[in-house]
C-alpha cells in the first residue's frame, strides 16, 4: 500500500478538521461502495422484469422457441430463466422421483407441453395409422402449421376439466409417446382414453398409469373407446389392457370409397383393479 501526505490531497479546511481527530497517525480511507451491476443504468431492473415476464408467459403455455424469438434471446437462455432452481421446474434432474406417482419401471408420465410438437412424430397424412387414430384423412400441413396446431391444442386443454394431455418418457428423458383422458363425465363416472407410442410396451405402460389415475384417484368407473374395424395398431393395445367388445356401430365412418364399422370397447374400474 502506498502512503500519501494528507497535505497533498486534502484542502486546508478539511485537513484542519481532520487534525482535530488524529495527528501524525496513519489512516486508511475506505473506497466508496460501488453500485452493483446495472443499478446505475436501470439495466438490472429491466432484466428482472423481463425474466418475470418470460416466466409468466411460459406458465401460461408459450413455448421456449416462441419466447426466445419475442425476447431476442437464445432458447438456452430462456430455459435458464424458466427452469431456474427454486422455481417450478419440469426438468427431470430437478424432480425427486423417489415417490413420483406417474411412473413405473419402464416410463414416466408428464403433462404435454407446447414444444412437444417437435417430438410428437405424428404418422404421415397418407398412412393407415393416421386413419385409424383420427377416423379420417386430414389435409397435408407443413411443419409450421403442424407446430401451430399442436401448440394451440395443448394450450386450449391446459386447464381443461374435460381433457388431460400427457406425454410418456423413458427414465432418461426420451420422449416415446403420449395419450389423453377425454370426455370426462364425473356425474356418470365415464371417460375416454387414447394412447400412442413408438413401441406397444410404452403405450401399455402409459395407459395403465392413466387408468390407475382415472379409476383410483378421480373415482371414475367406466372407460369407453372405439376402433375402426380391422384396426391392427390401437385395438390390440386396449384388448391387452382388458377392454372388452361391447357393441358395433355399423358403417359409421366413410373412408377411401367405403363405409367402415366402428367397434366399441369398455373397461370398468373393478375389472382393471382385479387384473392388477
Amino acid at each position: 500500500m502506498k502512503y500519501r501526505n494528507a497535505t497533498e490531497l486534502l484542502p486546508p479546511q478539511l485537513l484542519q478538521e481532520l487534525q482535530q481527530y488524529a495527528q501524525g497517525e496513519t489512516l486508511y480511507v475506505p473506497r466508496v461502495k460501488r453500485k452493483s451491476w446495472g443499478e446505475g443504468t436501470g439495466a438490472k431492473s429491466f432484466y428482472l422484469q423481463r425474466d418475470m415476464d418470460i416466466k409468466s408467459r411460459f406458465k401460461q403455455g408459450d413455448n421456449i422457441e416462441k419466447l426466445g424469438d419475442e425476447f431476442f434471446i437464445s432458447e438456452d437462455a430462456v430455459k435458464k430463466i424458466v427452469y431456474k432452481k427454486g422455481d417450478i421446474d419440469m426438468r427431470a434432474n430437478e424432480i425427486d422421483y423417489s415417490k413420483y406417482f406417474w411412473q413405473d419401471e419402464l416410463i414416466r408420465v408428464r403433462r404435454s407441453r407446447p414444444e412437444d410438437w417437435k417430438l410428437n412424430g405424428a404418422p404421415g397424412y397418407d398412412s393407415e395409422e393416421r386413419f385409424f387414430s383420427d377416423y379420417g384423412q386430414e389435409l397435408p400441413n407443413d411443419e409450421e402449421s403442424r407446430k401451430d396446431i399442436w401448440e394451440n391444442y395443448v394450450k386450449a386443454n391446459w386447464n381443461s376439466d374435460d381433457r388431460i394431455l400427457l406425454a410418456f418418457e423413458t427414465h432418461d428423458g426420451k420422449y416415446v409417446g403420449g395419450g389423453n383422458l377425454h370426455a370426462i363425465n364425473e356425474r356418470n363416472g365415464t371417460f375416454g382414453m387414447f394412447v400412442g407410442a413408438s413401441e406397444e410396451r410404452y403405450a401399455i405402460a402409459g395407459a395403465k398409469l392413466m387408468l390407475n389415475y382415472a379409476f383410483n384417484e378421480l373415482r371414475l368407473n367406466n372407460c369407453h373407446t372405439g376402433f375402426i374395424e380391422n384396426d391392427y395398431i390401437y385395438q390390440p393395445i386396449f384388448v391387452k389392457l382388458g377392454f372388452t367388445l361391447e357393441g358395433t356401430r355399423r358403417q359409421q365412418v366413410f373412408h377411401n370409397g367405403k363405409y367402415w364399422n366402428e367397434n366399441l370397447y369398455g373397461l370398468l374400474a373393478e375389472e382393471f383393479n382385479a387384473k392388477g
